[in-house]
């Protein structure tokens, strides 16, 4: 798990007391997640529609919290960035919680990495691409490329289109972290909650869920699971009935 976000709606007891609910929910960031106790730092801005922000470390080094604002109804979201995952040592722990709690994962990133580059590099996903192994809906997904040209410091293959609530990157990671003769490949698979409904169990099972995303990933876990996206049609149904039933 390389990057979490989610929502967090006030629980009653709080819900016109955000200060405490701020209190509480770094406490728990703290206690339940492993973050070390890093300074809380206050924006001047707001966040994504939200009136305030606060940084979760100096410069937002292991993400933030954003809250207030009439759209919002009283809820809290909170971007756990690669750095702050790090420090989780029990993701099901993490996953209790947030069953618990009601939270509501709006983006997770999961993460595989090749250190030899055995299976995965570049070249191989881009054949991969060209066969069709990334094709799940009858279309091929958008994908560029951006190219070091030589320069050793790490290409990067987009899949997918982070609007429509999907993107893998495959990167030269060592290489973007400075060994220009590094074979290291990372796969990094973006989700967000745009048409789908990300479970909790995405954290305790990644690498499932990872490989259920593109045919060419199975290779990852015999078992695959895949985020179905919602189509409109069915909203709109949702919706409609719930008119009817009101």
């Amino acid at each position: 798990i390389d990057w979490l976000g989610f929502t967090l709606s006030l629980p009653i007891f709080m819900q016109d007391d955000e200060p405490e609910m701020l209190r509480w929910l770094i406490g728990q960031l703290f206690k339940v997640f492993g973050l070390p106790k890093v300074t809380i730092e206050p924006t001047k801005s707001g966040w994504n529609g939200y009136d305030y922000r606060v940084n979760i470390g100096e410069k937002a080094q292991h993400g933030l919290i954003a809250f207030g604002g009439k759209n919002q109804r009283g809820t809290f979201h909170t971007e756990l960035n690669a750095t702050a995952c790090a420090h989780v040592a029990d993701w099901n722990t993490i996953r209790q919680w947030g069953e618990s709690n009601g939270a509501k994962i709006t983006r997770v990133d999961l993460a595989h990495d090749d250190i030899e580059a055995k299976i995965v590099s570049i070249a191989t996903a881009r054949a991969w691409y060209e066969a069709g192994e990334f094709t799940t809906s009858g279309r091929p997904p958008d994908a560029h490329l951006i190219d070091d040209l030589g320069s050793g410091k790490g290409k990067t293959l987009y899949i997918g289109n982070r609007a429509n609530g999907k993107l893998l990157r495959v990167y030269e990671k060592g290489r973007e972290l400075g060994d220009p003769s590094s074979p290291w490949v990372r796969v990094e698979l973006e989700l967000h909650n745009k048409n789908r409904v990300l479970p909790w169990d995405v954290l305790t099972s990644p690498a499932t869920y990872l490989a259920g995303a593109y045919p060419c990933l199975g290779y990852l876990s015999t078992k695959q699971d895949k985020i179905r996206t919602i189509s409109k049609a069915v909203e709109i149904t949702l919706e409609s009935m719930q008119r009817y039933l009101r």
